[in-house]
């Protein structure tokens, strides 16, 4: 999958997640407003769906060409979900912002987006580290390398705990911060399971399809190999492992939030 279609299809998902935030900011001003913040959501969702989808699928490259990887129709429902999740999160801010809510939360867009985009490209960094050669390290795509980079969280939570004699989870951004990087990680790694010429637009219809395959096995780890059959089901697992942390760590930045908030 080239690098274009995980930068895209990780910060539609950092997009749909950061709605989130606002959702939870309407929810503790009053959990009454949270069906006004609805109406926006998906009214903003679905004007931009409407209007967006038809000029990015005419626009779309290769849109007739013969190695395309799905049909017509699995590019549109891919469109709509980026488009839709765009959009909800457009109307979100347009209500947060006329209705003056406080908005809760830690880092902002640009930098969440950031974070997301990061954890998405660096599977890709076996390439300086180890060569083209050892593309697909079974290291780099794998739970591995992300898992590291919890127990580091968690250790610097622990620490930050004792030090301030305190019962207090803490250090609740540190959880947000980690959680997106590990859901930019795992899209990346869910995206290998297409081919590298494969458009930025046809991402998501072949994630139910158990019957297709990786295009290519992964780079072997001393006795550890897995072959082009099981590539998927180790692309797909691995992934969805990590989206479980990552719900974790989101459940314990919210639950901060609500320690935090007055």
């Amino acid at each position: 999958m080239n690098r274009l279609s995980h930068i895209v299809f990780a910060f539609s998902l950092f997009v749909a997640l950061y709605s989130l935030i606002y959702a939870f900011s309407v929810w503790l001003a009053g959990s009454g407003l949270l069906f006004d913040l609805l109406f926006y959501y998906l009214a903003g969702g679905i004007i931009l769906t409407f209007i967006a989808v038809p000029i990015l699928y005419y626009k779309a490259p290769n849109r007739d060409a013969s190695s395309r990887t799905s049909s017509n129709r699995g590019a549109v429902g891919a469109l709509c979900f980026m488009t839709f999740c765009i959009g909800s999160l457009c109307g979100a801010v347009i209500y947060q912002w006329t209705s003056g809510i406080l908005f809760i939360g830690d880092i902002s867009i640009f930098i969440g987006g950031v974070i997301t985009i990061a954890g998405a490209l660096m599977p890709d960094w076996d390439i300086p580290f180890l060569g083209i050669a050892r593309h697909r390290n079974i290291i780099f795509h794998s739970i591995i390398l992300p898992f590291l980079i919890v127990l580091m969280t968690l250790v610097n939570v622990a620490q930050s705990i004792v030090s301030s004699y305190s019962l207090s989870i803490g250090a609740h951004t540190e959880y947000y911060i980690t959680a997106l990087f590990l859901v930019g990680y795992a899209s990346h790694l869910y995206l290998d399971i297409y081919p590298s010429d494969a458009n930025p637009f046809e991402i998501l219809w072949r994630s139910v399809d158990i019957t297709s395959s990786a295009p290519t096995g992964l780079k072997p780890l001393g006795p550890i190999k897995i072959s082009k059959k099981n590539a998927r089901m180790w692309l797909v697992g691995n992934a969805t492992l990590l989206v479980i942390i990552a719900l974790g760590l989101f459940g314990l930045y919210f639950y901060n939030l609500i320690l935090l908030s007055p």
